[in-house]
């Protein structure tokens, strides 16, 4: 499993922080790079964000951020 490059504007200097930003952006299953679909609900003020695999088609995660 080949991940790519991971896009991260923090400094990763611990194997474990590299790891757990790894688990967070590449599918557990096949290592393709999660891509992110966001619904923002203006009524109820929040944004649903939904992480997915495109190669699995697995959702991985879904969150929704409340807007203040």
């Amino acid at each position: 499993m080949e991940y790519l490059k991971i896009n991260y504007f923090e400094k990763a200097d611990t194997k474990k922080h590299r790891e757990f930003i790894i688990s967070q952006n590449n599918c557990v299953l096949c290592g393709t790079v999660l891509e992110l679909k966001h619904i923002a609900d203006r009524n109820n003020s929040e944004v649903k964000e939904e992480a997915f695999c495109p190669q699995c088609d697995v959702k991985t995660r879904a969150k929704t951020h409340i807007l203040n």
